[in-house]
């Protein structure tokens, strides 16, 4: 599923509900009608990944962004896409020459949030993830290759969101349920991040 796919999923589902949720109101002074607009119930949020992780013989420079909209079916209750893309920038000491080999990752998912107690939060998204690693064994003529993957992540957890005014931090643990047993990778995944009309 392609993130423009899922865009019209999110689309999709929430077209019906924005002439349901129309609000209208009329103003006390003046007997005016409101009518309060789709964009009034967006919210944007996302974090910025900056890593750098080394030992004698190699290191790993990772930057990435991860944007995200929340579109609010009600106050407290929001879906919307989340998708992201990172860069890892390795390099390896081979003791003759340095190696470099630039991996991608690419992640599309959708997400529910329900906000609870003004400032906690619970989480739930789905995505898929194309991701590169560094092979094993290297290639013909000795030199770094890099290893294609996909996967399937699902996510629950709660975290928190604080600030002051339409701007806030938040920071928010998710668990994932489709991890393999054995993999190497941990389960947990710890988010920061900003947000602006939540």
């Amino acid at each position: 599923m392609t993130s423009l796919s899922l865009l019209i999923l999110t689309v999709a589902l929430t077209g019906n509900i924005e002439a349901q949720n129309m609000r209208v109101t009329k103003n006390a002074k003046s007997g005016k009608k409101e009518t309060k607009k789709f964009s009034d119930r967006l919210w944007y949020g996302g974090s910025l990944i900056l890593n750098y992780y080394g030992q004698s013989n190699y290191t790993v420079f990772t930057f990435g962004v991860t944007p995200m909209v929340g579109i609010k079916l009600f106050d407290e209750f929001s879906i919307g896409p989340r998708v992201g893309v990172r860069l890892d920038n390795y390099r390896l000491n081979t003791g003759s020459k340095i190696d470099k080999l630039p991996l991608f990752e690419f992640s599309e998912g959708v997400f529910a949030r329900y906000k609870f107690l003004k400032v906690v939060f619970a989480h739930a998204e789905f995505n898929f993830t194309q991701y590169q690693y560094v092979s094993p064994y290297l290639s013909p003529t000795g030199e770094l290759q890099k290893v294609n993957a996909n996967t399937q992540n699902a996510y629950l957890g709660l975290g928190y969101n604080g600030g002051m005014g339409q701007l806030g931090t938040e920071i928010y643990v998710l668990y994932n349920f489709l991890e393999e047993q054995n993999s190497v990778a941990q389960p947990f995944d710890i988010r920061f991040g900003i947000t602006y009309k939540f």
